[in-house]
């Protein structure tokens, strides 16, 4: 298995309301997020985070494959 791993951005959004909240995970996921909430702006908050996850398969360990 790989192991992917990412330093990513933290970026802080703000929402049309006034309330904000932390966006992990790139530009993609800024993007994404953006799409699903009222955002109205985005500062990158001077952080950085390490990631990591395993990708998803559709082969598990024994060999056998999932059916989706």
């Amino acid at each position: 298995m790989d192991l992917i791993v990412e330093k990513v951005k933290v970026v802080e959004l703000t929402l049309e309301d006034g309330s904000k909240m932390l966006c992990r995970g790139g530009e993609e996921s800024v993007l994404r997020t953006w799409g699903k909430y009222p955002v109205v702006s985005a500062k990158w908050t001077g952080e950085e985070e390490t990631m990591q996850w395993i990708p998803e398969s559709d082969e598990l360990s024994d060999g056998s494959i999932m059916g989706w």
